[in-house]
């Protein structure tokens, strides 16, 4: 595994932990802690977790076995996943502290497309 795979897992799974962590927080701010939220959240992470360990497994063993993928898959992979964990990151972070919802520092973050549909 090259250098660029071990950033895009890495990545990956501190984005994973951070959105957890920031719907953690927002529960416990609205005071919504609910176990069964808690292990929906846990299963759905699981699930990204899958998927870029099926990417890992695919990218890995088409050296082997002509799976017919000839494009990588991790760092695609990675790159989606990342890209939906800072969307929901983000708005936990809104709703912890609603002033940053429409300021310049959460705005850094927020893809052209976005910054046009407000």
């Amino acid at each position: 595994m090259g250098a660029t795979e071990v950033a895009a897992l890495s990545i990956v799974g501190v984005l994973i932990a951070m959105d957890y962590l920031t719907g953690l927080m927002k529960a416990v701010h609205a005071h919504d802690i609910s176990s069964e939220k808690m292990r929906e959240g846990l299963w759905h992470k699981s699930g990204l977790v899958l998927v870029m360990l099926l990417a890992e497994i695919v990218e890995r063993g088409q050296s082997w076995l002509d799976m017919g993928y000839a494009v990588p898959l991790i760092v695609p992979a990675a790159a989606y996943i990342s890209i939906t964990e800072i969307s929901s990151i983000i708005e936990n972070i809104a709703e912890l502290n609603p002033e940053l919802r429409d300021s310049p520092l959460l705005d850094l973050f927020r893809s052209e497309k976005e910054k046009g549909d407000k």
